[in-house]
């Protein structure tokens, strides 16, 4: 029997309570995350625990990381494991949640849209330009425009969708 397995996430901007729910089944089960995983998390065979998982976005400069860590710590929450600009960590059921008002809900909310604005307007701007190629060459540049446009917005369209959601949940968040 391996120690290790995958859990898939439902994706941390569509989903991200229901993705700390299932790690807290799973650490109950005795799967505990480990780290961040394409598109998921690793987790480890331990001991089960009944354990709450909270995700905080935010870019650390650096020896920033010790002073943010020790903050969750006091707490009482521990961290897990981090990338890029997430972090998650864990405590036990009766530690208070770490987002609890309306403010900090929608400011953890703006911190994961930021990165997601500013791709969605690269690659709006991108696909732009090959319409511009596609529509108004008359030459081989044109089957190129087409093609690359067609890939632009295939990846633009899950890029508003995930703008969407976001500015929905800040809303419902406010309200």
């Amino acid at each position: 029997m391996t120690n290790m397995k995958y859990m898939m996430s439902g994706g941390l901007a569509f989903s991200e309570q229901k993705d700390m729910q299932k790690l807290q089944k799973n650490a109950q089960k005795g799967w505990h995350l480990s780290s961040f995983a394409t598109l998921g998390y690793n987790l480890e065979k331990k001991e089960p625990e009944d354990v709450q998982y909270s995700i905080d976005y935010r870019k650390l400069e650096k020896g920033e990381e010790e002073e943010y860590f020790e903050l969750f710590s006091t707490a009482g929450w521990t961290h897990v494991c981090s990338s890029y600009e997430m972090h998650i960590f864990k405590a036990s059921p009766n530690i208070k949640p770490i987002y609890t008002d309306v403010e900090s809900n929608i400011d953890k909310i703006e911190r994961l849209a930021r990165p997601v604005n500013i791709s969605t307007i690269f690659v709006a701007l991108i696909a732009m330009l090959f319409w511009v190629i596609m529509t108004f060459t008359n030459s081989p540049f044109q089957q190129i425009g087409n093609w690359l446009f067609i890939c632009s917005y295939v990846l633009l369209m899950p890029m508003l969708g995930m703008l969407v959601v976001l500015q929905y949940r800040k809303w419902i968040k406010k309200c």
